[in-house]
Order: structure tokens, then sequence, then C-alpha cells
């Protein structure tokens, strides 16, 4: 990037960024919707946009080898002749920059001018509020991941025999053994633990909701 301290760097400079036709005639017409010049457009860009920030843009790179356009000579001893050179957008600029730098530029004055991309003023303010986010964030991890050891220190064991008896269907209910519940009690028993271990809860848990299952129906049954 141009050195602004030092004035040969800001001295203007001609340049000619050769690039395709569709990417040209995009720029060409934003250029004229904005009563500007392609080289405003670039200028504006490099100016609000941190380099690094700019080097994250694709660069829409030189034109395809067939991608030319027919230029007719009107001066000297080649006058009228027509030759075919690479698309290009020239520019007045400030020493320094590279082709990719002024692509990369006017690539994303077309983002944010199509919705693709926008500039967004950051303050020191938004950044603590940022961090506070962050800190409650990482805060609410640490504690799920606390409350998840808990539920699996509290909950009883799947039984690797499987259920054979009424008795594993209350303990896995977390009936004593000696419980003698209604209907009423077993449903609510089960509605609580598979708002717990359904596989799609946060503490899913597909062999105990299958045991959960079976507790049910060896008890109803």
């Amino acid at each position: 990037m141009p050195d602004a301290s030092n004035p040969a760097s800001t001295r203007g400079t001609s340049y000619i960024v050769a690039c395709s036709t569709g990417f040209r005639d995009r720029v060409t017409r934003l250029a004229a919707r904005r009563g500007a010049s392609p080289a405003d457009l670039a200028r504006a860009v490099l100016l609000l946009v941190d380099p690094e920030q700019l080097g994250r843009v694709q660069d829409p790179g030189e034109p395809a080898p067939g991608d030319r356009e027919a230029i007719e000579l009107r001066s000297g001893a080649s006058k009228g002749r027509t030759l075919k050179r690479k698309p290009r957008i020239q520019m007045r600029l400030p020493a320094g920059y590279r082709d990719t730098d002024l692509r990369r530029a006017l690539a994303l004055a077309l983002q944010m001018a199509e919705g693709e991309a926008e500039l967004s003023v950051v303050t020191a303010s938004d950044r603590k509020a940022e961090a506070a986010v962050d800190r409650a964030r990482d805060g609410l991890a640490t504690e799920n991941d606390t409350l998840r050891q808990l539920v699996a220190d509290l909950a009883t064991p799947v039984l690797a025999r499987g259920i054979t008896s009424r008795a594993d269907a209350l303990f896995v209910l977390g009936f004593p053994p000696s419980t003698v519940p209604d209907a009423t009690m077993i449903k609510r028993r089960w509605r609580r633990l598979a708002v717990i271990y359904h596989p799609d809860s946060a503490f899913g848990d597909h062999d105990r909701m299958s045991q959960l299952n079976l507790a049910l129906s060896r008890l109803m049954g």
C-alpha cells in the first residue's frame, strides 16, 4: 500500500488493470450510477478497508484467453487497423498499488453496492459488549457441561441385561422396589424423565430413552 508520509507515493500514477469484460462493465455501470469514476470507487475502498481485510476479498483475476476487445487505431502509421487486447480499467491513483489490490477494491465496491458485503462502524463500546457476550457464552457453556455431568451422576444406570422384571421397570423410572405406583404416577414420572433423556434434548440419551419406554410398557401392560 502507498505510504502517505512519502510525497512520492501519493503522486498520481496511471494504472491499466486487466480484467474480464463483465467485471469492467459492472464497475463502469456502478461508477455511472454513483456519478463517480472507477478510480473514485477504488480509492474509497482502499481508504476505508484495512489491507488485511481487503486481502480476504477474492481477486476477480485477469480476463480469460478468449476475452478480448477490438480497438481501432486512430493515428500513426497503423491508423485504421483493428487490434485485439485484454479488457481493462484505467485509473489514476497514488503510486504503489498492485493490480490485484485494485481489482479486489473494485470487487468489494460491487459487493457492497449489491448487498453482498457491508462496512460497519465498531466502537470501543461495541467491542466491550461483544467481549461481554463472549464471556457470558463461555460461562454458559461451562455451566451446561457441569449440568450434564450432574445429570449423568444422578441418573440410574442403563441395565445391561435389559428390563426383565417389574422391579427393573420401577428401578429405571426411579421408584423404590416396594412402590406400587398407579398409572398417573407412572406416566408423570415417565414424562419428566423423557424431557431429559429424549434424543432431541440437550441431555439426550437414546439407550436410556429406550429403557424408559420399555419400563413404561412393562408397568402399564
